[in-house]
């Protein structure tokens, strides 16, 4: 279960309705610090922001997250992977742009395999990566953010 059931459970936010980066933060009670693909607080992950540029399949099923190996994504990557309980999970389409909620996921595994990083790498915009996360929607489509919890 997720250590913030409550906050999952009050956010107004709609599947296919965009928000700004900020209200997004604000509304999952998330600290203003890097790195921003999670929303955090004190350690613990709230949700998840996800640039298609970054993360071409995030709106797949699964979902997949492609964690970097920049200090400090690897750490982040490790406690995403850990993460039990539903996760609220918005997307940006371009970049600059707004993010999208796609509803909640949850983790359902990763891999730091070579074999299964290696044909995700799309230089030059993506060169390494540390992690593969594996995310599937819990929530279907459509409905508002708390009718499955």
């Amino acid at each position: 279960m997720s250590e913030h059931p409550s906050v999952t459970a009050s956010l107004p936010h709609v599947v296919g309705e965009s928000y700004d980066f900020q209200t997004i933060r604000t509304a999952l009670g998330g600290q203003p610090l890097p790195p921003n693909f999670v929303i955090h607080r004190d350690g613990a992950i709230l949700g998840v922001c996800l640039g298609m540029m970054w993360n071409p399949l995030a709106e797949s099923d699964p979902a997949e997250v492609w964690v970097g190996r920049k200090d400090p994504l690897p750490k982040w990557g490790v406690k995403l992977a850990a993460t039990t309980g539903p996760l609220p999970v918005y997307v940006r389409r371009e970049e600059g742009g707004n993010w999208f909620y796609i509803g909640l996921h949850e983790v359902t595994g990763s891999s730091t395999e070579p074999s299964d990083i290696r044909h995700r790498l799309k230089p030059p915009v993506i060169t390494s990566i540390s992690r593969i996360i594996y995310l599937k929607r819990i929530q279907v489509v459509g409905t508002p953010m708390d009718a499955n919890l």
